[in-house]
């Protein structure tokens, strides 16, 4: 049964009248009266008693009239839906984000212009570490990652995009020696007790701090982990120990610690805009044009 099919009985249903019906169609009698037959045929009802004065709806007929206005409605706006649908303009995004993302305008610009002009997408957010977006991204978990990484990370199947490149900064108590220092280097705070990440986290801090502390030719002395920047900068405050975070925590402005900015090279941390590679969803490339073209 076709769509077509349809139109005609109801135009005919409307008009009881197969001429003014095909007048209105902009067809032939004929054909408007084959097609008709055709439809009653794959139903296999008579829709229309017909006699050579007058045409009038059976009561298969008038049950098909509402059934077929509803089935016309729905294919309608099934059309729109799935033009949406390909546009990218209805379904869920999936963000992936660290907790330092929130502090920068690469995440909370295109969310808001993206909400903007896409109001019936879904956005969930999910906080979690940068290795554990690598992974739920290769999941199919979420649809993009705002990732903390060393310059030069790569990722098979995955496609990262650099957003920006942010400087390390020793976290020191406000009564620190060194707390009005403009720089520092990791050789200059070897001696305090650090607060890091738990080891098997994701993130990338500790990773490349361990690095640049065994570069400088020692171990940080670890007398604390932490999941989250409030609690670092917390302990940090209280005098448990230094924390090493990105230089976009200090916007936060939190009182009782200094940071002060790390002088070594490579003591930075890019921001990175992580999709699966060959990415063909429209909504998923529209945040993405959002994000990178801005």
């Amino acid at each position: 049964m076709e769509f077509r099919h349809l139109r005609y009985f109801l135009t005919v249903a409307e008009e009881l009248h197969f001429t003014r019906a095909a007048e209105k169609l902009n067809i032939g009698q004929p054909p408007l009266s084959q097609q008709i037959q055709s439809l009653e045929s794959e139903l296999g009802v008579r829709l229309f008693n017909r006699t050579r004065r007058s045409v009038a709806l059976t009561e298969a007929g008038e049950h098909l009239v509402t059934q077929a206005k509803e089935i016309l409605r729905m294919s309608s706006s099934l059309r729109a839906e799935l033009l949406d649908i390909e546009q990218g303009k209805t379904g869920e995004l999936r963000i992936g984000f660290t907790t330092t993302g929130l502090f920068v305008d690469e995440l909370s610009q295109p969310l808001k212009t993206y909400r903007r002009r896409y109001p019936d997408i879904r956005i969930s957010l999910c906080e979690m570490y940068s290795r554990q977006q690598f992974d739920a991204l290769l999941n199919q978990e979420i649809d993009v990652g705002y990732v903390r990484l060393t310059p030069g990370t790569r990722q098979d199947g995955l496609d990262i995009r650099i957003l920006r490149h942010d400087r390390l900064c020793v976290v020191l108590p406000e009564d620190h020696p060194e707390a009005a220092a403009d720089s520092l280097t990791l050789t200059d705070v070897c001696n305090e007790p650090f607060i890091f990440y738990p080891e098997k986290s994701g993130a990338a801090v500790p990773e490349l701090v361990r690095r640049l502390c065994q570069r400088s030719g020692f171990v940080p002395t670890v007398v604390q982990e932490a999941a989250e920047v409030l609690t670092h900068i917390g302990l940090v405050a209280a005098g448990v120990g230094i924390s090493v975070l990105p230089k976009p925590v200090d916007s936060l402005r939190p009182g009782g610690v200094a940071f002060i900015p790390l002088a070594d090279e490579g003591a930075e941390l890019c921001m990175g805009l992580v999709t699966r590679d060959e990415e063909k969803s429209m909504r998923i490339l529209n945040y993405i044009n959002l994000a990178t073209f801005r």
